[in-house]
């Protein structure tokens, strides 16, 4: 069994850098440290994002549903999407 099968791309800083780049071209504010964002959108805050990238699994944890916070998350989920397929991405 090959230990690198289920590494993900965002175990490279430069992959992590190009997620918070992405975010906020997509007008999302971000606070990235290591392997955690904290994302707001307007005034709110809306997720945190948690990388896993040994494990290629992203988790997104949403804070409080909002109006229009589904398709913010479905957007961001997309974003991660756009720079590892193989992740796996849960929200809750």
């Amino acid at each position: 069994m090959n230990p690198e099968a289920n590494r993900s791309l965002f175990i490279f800083p430069e992959t992590r850098l190009r997620l918070a780049y992405l975010l906020r071209r997509n007008g999302f504010h971000v606070r990235m440290h290591g392997y955690e964002y904290l994302v707001s959108y307007g005034n709110r805050f809306l997720c945190l994002i948690l990388l896993q990238p040994f494990e290629a699994t992203v988790l997104i944890r949403v804070f409080k549903w909002l109006e229009g916070s589904s398709m913010l998350v479905e957007r961001i989920a997309g974003l991660v999407k756009t720079l590892d397929e193989t992740s796996r991405v849960t929200t809750y």
